[in-house]
């Protein structure tokens, strides 16, 4: 009974003693948590980043220590780590495309929610040299939707809050910092001064700076893709890449057309590729308090910007920030994609096209049987109304090359060559004003660049018809 009781005895006297312990521990390592967080936000406000100094292209703050680590920088990987870090990319690219991607130059200019997004996933998938532009400064409000800003970062540069991410991130990637609006001066230094320009992301939300950069890329034949408005709008299903023609509901392309008018830049460019939502607007601007209406230009960012506030859901610039990086990616690793411009076709609209295309083909049926057919000339019908969907809002985007209508307009699915049977990749999608241009002068008779256009375009579906997917569900 004793020796019971004396095991009982030991055993609390031992919890007792490891309580105390942990106790004395905990507090041990609250108190230097404490201190280090003491430190940390020393060595982060505002006023302790390192002195701007002058670069050619505008003030760099690098280096940058990043929040966690201070006082030390993580070296770049090895490249045996690198590819390791890289190799969920490198099996979707190849090793080929992998290499293209990670030798690439990108540029973003603006650095809020949609740019921040878009420059940092770059960086992690490969990309390993950014030129990142924006004047602005991170504020508590924009915090709630920019990529890698955290509290720290408010007062601080948009571009150096990025660079400090990616500096613990992809260390890498080699990021320059251009911290001033752009301007043609600015387009000067950096994309002629910098070597090769592989691709430019613009994210600006001012429309005439946004009208400048996209011209500065048409002049120097540099891909670009021009993000849209991102704010008062919620449906990330209704996201499309096109060209600016095909903008619907959204005020920022609307504006932009105009500028780029003034600026005499065709907006019909096929450089301008453009990313928009085509939601109609479910919130309005908030209204100028009674002290902005006094003094308006005593509340924006820079004279003659906007000082009106934009509702914005914060999920929506980073859908549009992922959704511009994988376009970029795809067309840096030569894996482009051919994007759907618009919205879905009504199923009655397709069931009609598709009967369209039958009863032409009927009818050069009966030609044959007559003999009155032009030579060579064959019939058949190998497409279902998907393929309508598809050549009508992906391959033609709802516009017929030769004349340049678009929907709205009576538009038909026509073959290009008379010889073949209507297929996916024999299909041309014509107005009737193209369709009488083309029944008169052939395919011969037509603008050279218009007939690349349209040969480019029925390679893409030569490809599709060539994806087993296709094989499977596609007529005999």
């Amino acid at each position: 009974m004793s020796s019971a009781r004396s095991e009982i005895a030991a055993f609390a006297c031992g919890a007792a003693i490891t309580a105390a312990l942990g106790l004395y521990l905990n507090m041990k390592l609250s108190s230097s948590f404490e201190l280090n967080r003491k430190v940390h936000d020393e060595d982060l406000k505002p006023s302790s980043l390192p002195s701007a100094s002058g670069t050619a292209f505008g003030t760099d703050f690098s280096p940058i220590s990043a929040p966690e680590q201070p006082t030390k920088a993580i070296p770049k990987l090895s490249e045996e780590f690198r590819l390791e870090q890289l190799s969920r990319n490198v099996l979707f690219f190849g090793e080929e495309g992998m290499k293209k991607i990670r030798n690439s130059t990108v540029v973003v200019v603006g650095l809020g929610g949609v740019g921040s997004h878009a420059a940092h996933l770059l960086a992690r998938s490969g990309v390993e040299k950014l030129i990142l532009m924006d004047f602005d400064q991170v504020t508590l409000s924009s915090t709630n939707r920019h990529a890698t800003a955290t509290l720290r970062d408010v007062g601080t540069p948009k571009v150096a809050a990025v660079k400090r991410f990616l500096a613990d991130a992809v260390p890498n990637c080699e990021v320059i910092l251009v911290n001033e609006m752009f301007n043609t001066e600015a387009a000067a230094r950096v994309f002629d001064g910098h070597g090769k320009i592989d691709f430019v992301v613009d994210a600006i939300d001012d429309i005439p700076t946004k009208a400048q950069l996209v011209k500065a890329c048409i002049d120097r034949k540099i891909p670009f893709l021009s993000s849209m408005g991102a704010a008062c709008k919620a449906d990330p299903t209704r996201m499309h890449i096109g060209d600016l023609r095909s903008a619907v509901r959204d005020a920022l392309a609307t504006k932009l057309r105009w500028h780029l008018k003034k600026l005499k830049v065709s907006i019909d460019d096929p450089l301008i590729r453009i990313l928009y939502s085509s939601e109609k607007v479910v919130a309005e601007l908030a209204p100028l308090t009674e002290e902005q209406k006094k003094e308006p230009k005593a509340f924006g960012t820079v004279e003659n910007m906007r000082i009106r506030v934009l509702p914005v859901v914060g999920t929506m610039p980073a859908i549009m920030g992922m959704a511009i990086s994988s376009f970029v990616l795809c067309e840096l690793g030569e894996k482009p994609f051919n994007p759907t411009a618009a919205e879905r076709l009504g199923k009655q609209v397709r069931h009609r096209m598709l009967q369209h295309i039958k009863n032409r083909e009927g009818e050069v049926k009966e030609q044959i049987e007559k003999g009155t057919a032009v030579e060579g000339a064959v019939h058949g019908v190998e497409v279902d109304t998907d393929d309508v969907e598809y050549l009508m809002a992906e391959l033609w985007r709802n516009r017929c090359l030769i004349s340049g209508d678009r929907l709205g307009t009576s538009l038909e699915l026509i073959k290009w060559d008379a010889t073949k049977k209507a297929t996916l990749s024999n299909l041309v999608l014509m107005s009737a004003k193209g369709m009488k241009e083309f029944a008169k002068v052939g395919k011969e008779g037509l603008k050279a660049e218009v007939v690349e256009q349209i040969e480019r375009r029925l390679s893409l579906a030569r490809e599709v018809e060539g994806r087993d997917e296709f094989k499977i569900s596609s007529f005999s």
